[in-house]
C-alpha cells in the first residue's frame, strides 16, 4: 500500500508540474473543444444520423450542441489527466522530436477513445428519448417533425455493440482532432514566442540647433565652420596684411 501510495503521490505531483505552464491550459482548453465539439460532430453524425438513435427530437445541429456540451463538462476532467500522460509517452531528449510528438498523439487519442466506449449507452441513459434531459430540450429548441419521423425507424441496438463501434469509428476522429489541436498549440507557441523575442529598435533623438553668437556653422560637408572674428586679417592678401602691420606701428 506504502509504494502505491507513493506512486500516486508523485503521478499528482507531476500533474500539478505539468499545469504550471501556462501552455498546458492551452493546450488543455484547445484539445478539450477540437475533441468534443469538432470529433463530437462526426461521431454524432455517425450515431444519430447514419447509425440512428433514440434522442430527442429537435433539429440535428441543436442534438449535436447538447451532446457535445455534455462531453466537454463530462470529458474535459479526463483529458485533464489524459494530457500529461501523453507528454510522459513523448519522452524528453533525444525523444522529443517528431517521433516524440507521434507518441504523443497516439497515447491521447487512444486513451480518449477508450474512455468514449460507454459514451452511446451513457447518451441513452441521460439524454435519450422519454428522459427528464431530452424533454427539456424538446422544449427549449422546439420540436422537429423530421426528426421525429426519423426516430420511428431507430431499432433498439446491443449497448456492447455500439460502443466497440464508438471505439473503431472514434480512434481515428480523434488521432486527427489531436494532430490538429498540439499543432495549433504548437503554432500559438512560436508566435508568442517570436513577438517576445522581436529586437526594440530605439530612435535616435533629433540634434538641436545650435544656438548663441559663439555657435558653429554647419558645414556641407557635416564638418562645423567657425565663425570668423570681425577684424581679423585672415583671409586677406599678403599684400593687404603687409599695409595693416605698418599703419599700426606708425606713431
Amino acid at each position: 500500500m506504502t509504494a502505491v501510495g507513493d506512486r500516486l503521490a508523485d503521478a499528482a505531483a507531476a500533474i500539478r508540474g505539468f499545469y504550471r505552464h501556462p501552455v498546458a491550459w492551452v493546450a488543455l482548453a484547445v484539445s478539450a473543444v477540437l475533441l468534443t465539439f469538432g470529433g463530437g460532430a462526426v461521431m454524432f453524425w455517425f450515431h444519430a444520423i447514419f447509425r440512428g438513435e433514440q434522442g430527442p427530437a429537435i433539429a440535428d445541429v441543436h442534438h449535436w450542441l447538447l451532446d457535445s456540451s455534455l462531453g466537454f463538462a463530462a470529458l474535459t476532467p479526463v483529458l485533464a489527466l489524459i494530457l500529461p500522460l501523453g507528454v510522459w509517452a513523448a519522452g524528453t531528449g533525444d525523444e522529443a522530436g517528431r517521433a516524440g510528438r507521434r507518441a504523443y498523439v497516439g497515447a491521447v487519442a487512444a486513451v480518449f477513445t477508450l474512455v468514449t466506449g460507454p459514451g452511446p449507452f451513457l447518451h441513452n441513459l441521460v439524454a435519450g428519448e422519454g428522459t427528464p434531459l431530452a424533454v427539456l430540450a424538446t422544449r427549449a429548441f422546439g420540436h422537429d417533425g423530421a426528426v421525429a419521423a426519423r426516430n420511428l425507424h431507430v431499432h433498439d441496438r446491443s449497448p456492447l455493440a455500439e460502443g466497440i463501434l464508438q471505439v473503431i469509428v472514434g480512434f481515428p476522429v480523434y488521432l486527427l482532432c489531436t494532430w490538429f489541436g498540439l499543432a495549433l498549440v504548437r503554432s500559438l507557441v512560436r508566435r508568442t514566442r517570436r513577438a517576445g523575442s522581436a529586437p526594440q529598435v530605439d530612435q535616435p533623438a533629433p540634434r538641436r540647433a545650435p544656438v548663441g553668437p559663439d555657435a558653429t556653422c554647419a558645414h556641407p560637408g557635416g564638418r562645423p565652420r567657425r565663425r570668423q572674428r570681425s577684424g581679423s586679417a585672415k583671409g586677406s592678401s599678403p599684400r593687404e596684411r603687409v599695409g595693416a602691420a605698418a599703419a599700426s606701428s606708425s606713431p
